[in-house]
């Protein structure tokens, strides 16, 4: 349902006295703020994982490692939503703060299996009190019923977007 929505500016800071009425729909508006809530939670994890000298995506991808050991570069840059030059670069810095060892993959000869050392999951078990007070915010704005539901709604709403993406990058092929 289209429609104008006078109590969300998406230009608005909220420090302006005056309400502007936004031309976006319902759907814009939540595009918006997925957007604005992602770079939220980046700031504020970079921010508290600096005393670490970390960033939240080096912390993410160290938490999936500790969590799902033995994947490939390839495996943890999807499951990171990182390309996989990005993932690379990430890794090494890993593996030079001693977090992180690459080693044989048990079902492959060619790719290397990437694991969390004791080092790296005493500093995600350090790291992780601060990191998660973004979730302890979101459970006392939301509350667990919301977070679940708003969860259960986006992830399903990707997987659409995803494939309309995969179809069209393969219409732009052919």
């Amino acid at each position: 349902m289209a429609g104008q929505f006078p109590y969300i500016d998406p230009f608005d800071d909220g420090r302006s006295p005056v309400r502007r009425e936004t031309d976006m729909d319902e759907a814009s508006s939540l595009i918006d703020a997925v957007f604005r809530f992602e770079r939220a939670v980046s700031r504020i994890g970079n921010v508290r994982l600096r005393p670490w000298n970390m960033t939240l995506s080096s912390y993410t991808a160290l938490r999936i490692l500790a969590n799902q050991p033995h994947l490939t570069l390839a495996q943890l840059s999807r499951r990171c939503y990182a390309r996989p030059q990005t993932m690379t670069r990430m890794i090494t810095q890993l593996e030079k703060r001693g977090f992180v060892v690459r080693g044989a993959h048990p079902e492959s000869e060619r790719a290397h299996s990437l694991e969390v050392t004791k080092a790296g999951l005493a500093a995600l078990a350090e790291m992780g009190s601060a990191v998660l007070k973004i979730s302890d915010t979101l459970n006392s704005v939301l509350g667990r019923d919301d977070i679940a539901a708003a969860d259960r709604q986006l992830r399903q709403a990707a997987q659409v977007v995803e494939g309309e993406s995969r179809d069209e990058e393969r219409t732009d092929r052919q």
